[in-house]
């Protein structure tokens, strides 16, 4: 697949990983929709991205700077943010060009929408009424866990350790007392207080909110190490009453009005663009 948009030629790597990316999140999908499809985003978004460097050729690196330590930071710092993603310090400048790029389409982005309006309450309170099966708080867990974190070349030492006290555990073993002997870090039991279902990654998730009150997991792994967890108490997902999600559904139906905007702008634009596709034989 070749693609072309105002003589920008995009590149064959590109092409193939949007491809990629729409034949991952719609599974049965024609081939030929697929390319079809994958190629009509990569033409919207490089008709963003041109009118993006058009209106902000320039970001300051201050800009870029901050964005990058924000970025880094939710790793908590930036080693661990380059051990967890297997990166380098050479990998900087390719990280804080993609952010240069992603602070220049939310200024235009920004822009460009700056004037929709959010919904009244009246079309708010419609959509919260006619969806309120969309608007539960999840079901949540009051949990703690032991977790061991492991090198290539000590993983099977450190399983054996968690099995271990996964055993005395499940003799009677107070797992408060365990965690802060054993655990990497803890100095509270262990505690992981209340968790809605979802926050966690999902390998967590299916473990945790999978065993009943009082119940000792297998040991399991994760990208942080070997865990053990016992759930305290369970609590059922419930209805959410509007107030607590007004704001919610005002965020949602504002991003919609955005989107639908966009979208249009965008349409408007290819009537004025010079557009290339062709798909391999």
């Amino acid at each position: 697949m070749q693609i072309t948009v105002n003589g920008d030629l995009i590149s064959k790597q590109i092409c193939e990983q949007e491809v990629y990316n729409v034949r991952s999140k719609n599974p049965g999908l024609p081939e030929e929709q697929i390319r079809k499809k994958a190629a009509q985003n990569l033409v919207d978004w490089t008709l963003i991205s041109q009118e993006a460097v058009r209106r902000f050729p320039v970001i300051a690196e201050a800009d870029i700077n901050q964005a990058y330590q924000e970025f880094v930071s939710r790793y908590g710092n930036e080693q661990e943010f380059m051990r967890v993603n297997r990166l380098t310090k050479a990998d900087e400048p390719a990280i804080k060009k993609n952010l240069e790029q992603t602070i220049r389409l939310n200024r235009f982005l920004n822009e460009l929408t700056a004037h929709i309006q959010p919904p009244d309450e009246d079309k708010v309170f419609t959509c919260f009424t006619e969806n309120k099966n969309d608007y539960y708080n999840p079901e949540q867990v009051h949990a703690a866990q032991i977790v061991k974190p492991f090198m290539q070349n000590n993983a099977p030492t450190t399983y054996r350790e968690m099995r271990d006290i996964r055993i005395e555990l499940l003799k009677g073993g107070d797992f408060a007392d365990m965690a802060n002997k054993c655990s990497a870090g803890s100095n509270a039991g262990g505690d992981l207080g209340i968790i809605p279902a979802g926050k966690m990654p999902a390998e967590f998730d299916a473990i945790v909110f999978s065993l009943q009150e009082g119940e000792i997991s297998p040991v399991f792994l994760s990208q942080s190490g070997y865990h053990v967890v016992i759930v305290y108490k369970k609590y059922p997902a419930t209805p959410r009453a509007f107030d607590e999600c007004r704001d919610e559904i005002r965020e949602k139906l504002l991003v919609d009005l955005k989107d639908k905007f966009i979208a249009n702008w965008v349409d408007t634009k290819k009537r004025f663009s010079d557009i290339k596709i062709s798909y391999p034989a």
